[in-house]
C-alpha cells in the first residue's frame, strides 16, 4: 500500500490521473498538505488552496480533513482501508497550521 504525497497546489495537475483511477477502480490514497488557507503569505497559493477539496470531490475522491497532527495517522489509516476495500480514490487534506512551519494568527 502506498500514499501519494503532494501539496494542494499540485491538485489541478492530477485531474487526468484521477479520472483513470476512478474508471479503473485503482485504490489511490493522497496525503495533501494545504496551502492558501487563512494566514497564507503567498497570494498565488490561495486560488488552488480554496478549490482543492471541490476539485477532488468533483473527480470522485472521498475527502477527509486533518485539523491536528494527532488526527493524521487515524485519518490516513481509515483512508487506506476504504480505498482498498472500495477500490476508489481517497484524500486526506492536512491543514496548513498542522505543519508548523509558519506562525498563524
Amino acid at each position: 500500500r502506498g500514499v501519494l504525497l503532494m501539496q494542494s497546489s499540485g491538485t489541478g495537475n492530477c485531474v487526468n490521473m484521477l479520472s483513470i483511477a476512478t474508471a479503473c477502480r485503482f485504490p489511490v490514497v493522497m496525503l495533501v498538505t494545504m496551502r492558501g488557507e487563512p494566514g497564507e503569505s503567498n497570494p498565488a497559493q490561495v486560488p488552488m488552496g480554496s478549490a482543492t477539496q471541490a476539485v477532488l470531490e468533483a473527480m470522485g475522491v472521498r475527502v477527509s480533513r486533518a485539523s491536528s497532527a494527532a488526527a493524521v495517522p487515524t485519518l490516513v489509516a481509515a483512508a487506506l482501508d476504504r480505498a482498498y476495500d472500495t477500490e476508489s480514490p481517497e484524500a486526506v487534506l492536512v491543514a496548513q497550521h498542522v505543519l508548523g512551519f509558519k506562525a498563524f494568527k
